[in-house]
């Protein structure tokens, strides 16, 4: 019987996460197709935190629906996934909700994006119960060389990210991240902010998980 329940719950976690999996290519490879349709920047596009983390957490999923587990140097891929999808989701849901009107299949391809993945991710840890190893903590290494490419590209080109409705293009992907609109200093503070959110939500993941895989 012990037998055929983790036979059971594998295969759930299999499940799960190849649904996370389809969602998210399905959005990703749709916003993209959309983005080149009307011309605008693919390289754009993919500078997008919410595009990585999406990238992130489908990369992951794919490991996880094919093997039932997540070992190895794929522990910091998905534990990068994780982070930066419920930073994502928050920091949609809190401060960029309802500053594009859209339409049709955006609608949905937003829906994905930032929330029914968020919320899948975080549904499929506690399916998971992923052990996570200390290597986990190289994720960092991506959210850094996030910020720094994000804002070194603002500063010397003009990558023209879509603004918020009726305001003109942005050097940032995110309103937040202008300094040329709200300082270097609040920039500072905001990103400060979200490392301190990634660390707690990586330590309190590998905590949990670690409880829960007991």
């Amino acid at each position: 019987m012990h037998d055929t329940a983790a036979r059971t719950g594998g295969m759930s976690v299999r499940v799960w996460f190849g649904v996370l999996a389809v969602l998210g290519t399905w959005a990703t490879v749709g916003q993209a197709v959309t983005v080149v349709t009307e011309g605008r920047s693919l390289v754009n596009f993919f500078s997008y935190f919410t595009i990585e983390s999406n990238i992130l957490v489908l990369v992951a999923a794919v490991v996880i629906a094919l093997r039932g587990k997540i070992a190895g140097w794929w522990q910091p891929v998905y534990l990068a996934g994780l982070v930066g999808i419920v930073i994502t989701g928050a920091v949609y849901h809190l401060l960029l909700a309802g500053q594009q009107t859209l339409h049709g299949v955006e609608a949905w391809y937003d829906l994905v994006l930032h929330t029914l993945v968020p919320v899948g991710s975080v549904v499929g840890f506690f399916l998971l119960r992923p052990r996570l190893e200390r290597r986990a903590w190289w994720f960092l290494a991506w959210p850094v060389a996030w910020v720094v490419y994000t804002l070194v590209r603002g500063a010397v080109s003009d990558p023209r990210f879509v603004g918020p409705e009726g305001e003109p293009p942005l050097p940032v992907p995110y309103d937040f991240l202008d300094a040329a609109a709200v300082g270097w200093g609040q920039v500072a503070v905001t990103l400060s902010l979200i490392a301190v959110l990634a660390v707690v939500i990586a330590a309190a993941a590998m905590a949990v998980g670690r409880r829960l895989g007991r």
